[in-house]
């Protein structure tokens, strides 16, 4: 889900670039708020409808790199609900990847589709994102999007995504333009990640019980800076089953030499 979206922000925000910065402290935030108020909005008394709620922040910067990071931060927060719809359904209605509004919409009315396919659902689907900055430096703000959805089943699920930007240009990030060397990235992490979870170096992973990629170690999805250093998150389902959690590993900064590329330090 997470690498659809990036498609759509790479293709809108252009080509990246290492210009100087001369941001000195963190961006002032504008906190956005959506609420749900169509007709399917949850009716706790009968205990049917959704209930969507998305908080998101924007920079108040007028300059040309802010305004490029608030068009990604919008297309962000309509594409924490769109990420939860049925694709056809999306397909059918391409303004919910812009329109939160759409996008809340459209979840609204896949409830009451289900509602009606199966004669009733017992509750209301909840649909909740928050996000905020994680870390800020001259040249680069890191975001994250935490989304919790409930849509029937046994648990609700979770997601937590990390976005980094490029202060200066409004470029998104990835992994490749930060880091030199991704081969040593792989290990360190993997290092990192063995001594945290309290496995012996050379224990088989998968015997432990953990989900791997052709029987390999790998990195997950979201990747940020943080103060502390390079955060690595595995959500749930990820990297282990669900009743394990997330697994956020971070490896610090001084650990880092000669593969975090010296512009994002």
């Amino acid at each position: 889900m997470k690498y659809f979206f990036a498609a759509i922000f790479f293709s809108s925000i252009g080509i990246f670039s290492s210009c100087s910065s001369t941001y000195s402290g963190p961006p002032a935030l504008d906190h956005q708020q959506y609420t749900f108020a169509g007709s399917a909005h949850c009716d706790t008394t009968r205990n049917t409808g959704v209930d969507v709620s998305v908080s998101y922040i924007l920079l108040k910067d007028d300059s040309e790199g802010a305004r490029k990071i608030n068009d990604s931060l919008r297309l962000l927060a309509a594409g924490s609900v769109v990420g939860w719809l049925d694709s056809a359904t999306v397909d059918r209605n391409p303004e919910a990847r812009t329109n939160l509004v759409k996008a809340a919409t459209l979840f609204a009315s896949d409830y009451e589709a289900m509602r009606k396919d199966i004669g009733g659902l017992g509750g209301c689907w909840e649909l909740k994102t928050s996000a905020d900055t994680v870390h800020a430096s001259a040249k680069t703000l890191t975001v994250k999007f935490d989304t919790y959805a409930y849509t029937g089943g046994a648990h609700p699920n979770s997601n937590l995504s990390f976005y980094t930007f490029d202060r200066e240009t409004g470029a998104m990030l990835t992994l490749a333009d930060m880091i030199s060397d991704t081969t040593a990235l792989l290990g360190l992490v993997e290092k990192t990640f063995r001594a945290q979870q309290k496995l012996p170096p050379k224990a088989d992973l998968e015997e432990q019980g953990y989900f791997l990629r052709d029987g390999q170690f790998f990195l997950p999805a979201n990747v940020g800076l943080s103060r502390d250093g390079l955060i690595f998150y595995y959500n749930p389902y990820e990297i282990a089953a669900y009743a394990v959690g997330p697994i956020q590993v971070t490896v610090p900064y001084d650990q880092l030499g000669g593969i975090l590329e010296k512009d994002w330090l």
